[in-house]
């Protein structure tokens, strides 16, 4: 792969790890909402639920891109997958830092963090912590990483399946 290709996936892939926040988010606002409409939630649950949304959410979305991708090309290239996704999560971590890691750019990173941070003392009424923006970074970057990891096994397994619905093709 050319490193002309690998650049252009990596734009690529920044921006389906920006879409795909974009689109959770809208999909976290419903579920929180109607969530809402029968319980109560806290504010530890809230991000917890939060984190688990976005978290599956953003994946998926990730899964399936890179799954179509696979499948599309034809060929399975871990490494410049791999960089090209680091490259993408950089650019993505830019933007988190631009917008201080809001939902919509980075999706569950403020309320992974603040559930790491501070745990059950979130729900105390005396609770007044503060999260600053480096708290974030670690957080997006384990993210980030598995984002790239989904991203590389999904990319694998539509290869992978484009090969076997040919040979199931050829062979009947």
């Amino acid at each position: 792969m050319k490193k002309a290709d690998v650049f252009i996936n990596s734009l690529i892939y920044a921006a389906y790890m920006l879409l795909s926040c974009v689109v959770v988010m809208f999909a976290e606002m419903l579920a929180v909402k109607v969530i809402n409409l029968f319980v109560e939630i806290d504010y530890l649950s809230l991000c917890v639920i939060r984190a688990v949304i976005y978290t599956l959410g953003v994946n998926t979305i990730l899964a399936i891109a890179a799954f179509r991708e696979g499948y599309k090309s034809a060929t399975a290239s871990p490494i410049p997958t791999l960089i090209s996704g680091l490259l993408g999560a950089l650019l993505h971590l830019i933007f988190s830092l631009l917008f201080n890691f809001a939902a919509f750019v980075s999706g569950g990173v403020r309320s992974i963090t603040a559930i790491v941070k501070f745990g059950s003392a979130l729900n105390s009424p005396a609770f007044s912590g503060e999260i600053v923006r480096l708290d974030f970074v670690p957080f997006f970057l384990i993210n980030a990483l598995i984002y790239v990891g989904v991203m590389i096994l999904f990319n694998k397994i539509g290869a992978s399946r484009r090969f076997s619905d040919r040979d199931e093709l050829l062979n009947k």
